[in-house]
């Protein structure tokens, strides 16, 4: 069961778990896309390794997506263009799904990638968090699902963190009032 393709998507799931886990740490929009691409990057390899090809094809939408994103983060004119990504990116959704469709327990992955294409999509650092925490839980289970045990490990711990985090975020902004 444990062969070496299935140990190495297990050492790649570490490495981007530990990249997406600091875009819950960090605080500007910009940094937070760049982190999500490098580990849509590692998640699609990942996944391709377990045979989850719709959660691989998922995860490639959104490094594409995150880098578009963080291309555009910082200019005036750019809210136009992500509009048209966040269209464009879900019916990248719909057709990759159609032919990655696996079972209906693939489609965990595909409404998690909505989700989360829905949180990078908003421009407040809060909204993308409180959103990641559902989209989170979403992976999670499609990690049950392609038996991932570190992706089931380190998805449970982001959710924590991320819960942790929003909760620290929401104690300094009260005290900041």
């Amino acid at each position: 069961m444990f062969t070496k393709t299935y140990l190495v998507s297990q050492i790649i799931t570490i490495a981007y778990y530990a990249i997406l886990c600091s875009s819950y740490i960090l605080v500007t929009r910009k940094k937070i896309l760049f982190a999500n691409f490098l580990a849509h990057i590692g998640q699609t390899a990942a996944m391709f390794l377990l045979g989850g090809f719709t959660g691989a094809a998922m995860a490639g939408v959104m490094a594409i997506r995150d880098v578009i994103f963080f291309s555009q983060a910082e200019k005036e004119s750019s809210r136009k263009l992500e509009n048209s990504v966040f269209v464009v990116t879900i019916v990248l959704i719909v057709v990759l799904t159609f032919f990655s469709y696996s079972g209906p327990l693939s489609l965990i992955s595909v409404v998690a990638t909505l989700i989360s294409t829905y949180a990078v999509w908003q421009t407040k650092v809060k909204h993308y968090k409180t959103l990641g925490i559902i989209g989170a839980m979403l992976w999670l289970a499609y990690n049950v699902v392609i038996f991932s045990v570190m992706g089931i490990v380190l998805e449970t711990t982001l959710i924590i963190s991320s819960v942790v985090g929003l909760i620290r975020d929401s104690k300094k902004a009260k005290a900041s009032i």
